[in-house]
């Protein structure tokens, strides 16, 4: 059966009191090699006066204070109580703080992967010499004749071993994973540029044109037909040809004689 594990969350640190969590906290940072005077200046900077205003030094050691409480454990909150600093100056300091550490991590990780590059196209380069060499096979042939030793040295030249040829090929595939080329997504095909999509356009085109012409006809033999009308002294349409309709449909002939 699956174990279901909850996402286990670090509780914060109580203390009893707020003189409890700076004890707590000033243990820390001496500790870490600050004394207990550089806090309290720090702790002193108030905004709004002239000695709160954060010059390069005292913005680093703040920022080096917060990375200490939060490795010990505190809060934001905490951390902000304990250097009289307001919760969005600290989160703003542990964001610099995190961002420092993934830039780290991320040239680190940069420089281990130009490093196995280097590793893979060496043992690549290798392996193509081993199979140049294993196309070529020495015969080392020793004959006696009348106490005397004659040796014939017989060269045959072969396909060459194929594993040194697969080792290559996991040398290049290793490589275009250590430079994300896996990681792309091929470009997929536009269905407009495609050939199926290219004929259902002439398909439709071509009932395009074929309507336009079957309606062109039909009104060539709509005028062919009006101009053939025969009409009387009155007006009237005589013969064959339809007759008129009154201007106004509500009315009937009838009406009109009236």
């Amino acid at each position: 059966m699956p174990v279901h594990r909850k996402h286990l969350t670090k509780q914060e640190k109580t203390f009893k009191d707020d003189g409890a969590l700076l004890d707590f906290a000033l243990r820390t940072l001496v500790d870490s090699g600050l004394t207990v005077e550089q806090v309290t200046r720090l702790r002193e900077r108030q905004r709004g006066r002239n000695t709160g205003v954060f010059d390069k030094e005292t913005t680093n050691l703040r920022r080096y204070i917060t990375s200490e409480l939060l490795a010990a454990g505190l809060s934001n909150a905490q951390i902000a109580k304990v250097l009289k600093q307001s919760k969005e100056t600290v989160n703003a300091d542990r964001h610099h703080i995190r961002q420092i550490y993934v830039d780290k991590i991320m040239a680190t990780a940069d420089q281990w992967r130009a490093r196995l590059i280097d590793e893979q196209e060496a043992l690549k380069v290798k392996a193509l010499e081993s199979f140049e060499a294993s196309k070529r096979k020495t015969i080392r042939k020793v004959t006696e004749k009348q106490g005397a030793e004659m040796v014939t040295m017989e060269e045959h030249c072969s396909a060459g071993e194929s594993s040194f040829l697969t080792v290559a090929k996991g040398c290049l595939s290793e490589q275009a994973r250590l430079l994300g080329l896996y990681d792309r997504k091929p470009e997929q095909q536009d269905d407009d540029k495609s050939y199926k999509k290219f004929l259902s356009n002439l398909s439709q085109e071509v009932k395009k044109i074929r309507d336009a012409e079957s309606n062109a006809k039909d009104r060539a033999e709509a005028i062919d037909t009006e101009a053939e009308a025969e009409f009387d002294d009155n007006g009237e349409p005589t013969g064959t040809s339809k007759p008129m309709l009154p201007a106004n449909d509500e009315e009937s002939p009838e009406e009109l004689d009236n």
